[in-house]
């Protein structure tokens, strides 16, 4: 699928110029993560049908709040692809290529005997949050993909190389949702998220939809 690739090629040219560029202008990536994703898509087509899906992706995003000066900001910009096969029918796939933004309610451990010492921007500056809670909004493009029944196989086969073909739909996706985030190390964050997408039956081809993501974030401590 060329909608597909294109994708994965801004993702990975992306990556390529943060990295580059911190190494040509030597500027810090502060801030900057990666983020392989597991998910679970359950999603409504019409009456009481619910088709599921499983499958995985990647998200580069940057935290505002890593950065210090003036002050951290508890916000997260991100760029995320999503691919998902049908859990019966393999010639089924949806695939979504979104940009998100998310608010960090972060939760820091403090001593009792801190509590005279320390100020709130003390706290934000200088400790690391141990967890956060936050929501999020998802907007993009939903491209559902089907691969046509094999015909004959005289047919299907040139030299060596089979050829499949399909049929793609490309419609908005709008996602909603929240989710804990459990900081490991400085490095390390395990996320878990839930994110309800809205759909319309008519325009959309379905009513809506249910996105559950086992997220592992990695940023430059």
């Amino acid at each position: 699928m060329k909608r597909v690739s294109i994708i994965l090629t801004i993702l990975f040219i992306t990556v390529s110029i943060f990295y580059q560029g911190s190494k040509a202008y030597g500027y810090d990536l502060e801030g900057i993560y990666i983020a392989p994703k597991v998910n679970y898509y359950v999603e409504n087509p019409s009456g009481r049908i619910w088709d599921h899906h499983a499958g995985g992706g990647v998200a580069v995003g940057f935290d505002l709040f890593r950065l210090k000066e003036p002050f951290p900001i508890p916000v997260r910009l991100e760029l995320e692809y999503l691919g998902r096969v049908h859990t019966t029918n393999t010639r089924s796939t949806i695939h979504s290529a979104t940009v998100g933004i998310y608010y960090d309610l972060n939760l820091f451990h403090v001593r009792s005997s801190e509590l005279d010492t320390l100020t709130t921007k003390s706290v934000y500056t200088i400790k690391r949050p141990f967890m956060a809670i936050y929501l999020g909004l998802n907007i993009g493009a939903r491209i559902g993909y089907v691969t046509d029944e094999p015909t004959a196989p005289g047919n299907t086969n040139v030299g060596l190389r089979q050829i499949r073909t399909g049929t793609a739909t490309t419609t908005l996706y709008l996602g909603l949702g929240g989710g804990f985030a459990f900081h490991v190390t400085s490095w390390l964050t395990l996320d878990l998220g839930y994110r309800f997408v809205l759909g319309q039956q008519q325009m959309f081809g379905y009513k809506s939809g249910h996105d559950v993501l086992l997220s592992f974030r990695f940023t430059k401590p």
